[in-house]
Order: C-alpha cells, then structure tokens, then sequence
C-alpha cells in the first residue's frame, strides 16, 4: 500500500515537533519528535515498511514494538485524512 500526505493538508515543523492540520476538516494533529521523523519518511518514501526500515536503523528500537506503533500512528492519521492510500485516492477519482 502505497501512502501519500493528502492534498489538504498543511504540515508546520516547530523545532523538531509538527503540527497537521487538515484544512478541510479543520482537524490538528500534533507529533512528537519521533512522530515527525515517521511523518518525513512516508512523505519522502510512502511505505510504512522502508520507514520502519528507516528507524530499525536510526534507532535502538525492538522491531515488533516499532512495527506496531508506527501502524498504530499510521492508522490514527489514515482515520483523521492526513494520510491517503492509492486505493483511496482511485476510488475517489470515480
């Protein structure tokens, strides 16, 4: 699956942290420096598998706890319409 940032979203980074703000719900999210780090990789790679590859690497991290938390966070923002998949960017093209 592949995850891209929806287009309606505006992501401000304050010294290490971020704020999402959906501009069309009017939704904020904020991360944590870590979160952060998860956010950039899916905007640079849009898998949640090469992220947590990523931080399996950054970090001294068991990799089922990793694997948990960064699905957990991806499936927070995917609910709150941060995130997007190509599924549903083509079920909503028709």
């Amino acid at each position: 699956m592949h995850l891209r940032i929806a287009h309606n979203v505006v992501f401000r980074d304050l010294a290490g942290e971020s704020v999402l703000l959906n501009l069309d719900s009017g939704t904020y999210f904020g991360l944590d420096a870590v979160g952060t780090r998860v956010w950039n990789l899916i905007a640079e790679q849009g898998s949640a598998s090469l992220a947590i590859e990523t931080l399996l690497a950054e970090y001294d991290v068991d990799a089922p706890r990793l694997e948990k938390d960064v699905t957990a966070l991806i499936d927070r923002l995917l609910a709150k319409r941060l995130l997007t998949t190509d599924a549903e960017q083509t079920s909503s093209a028709r």
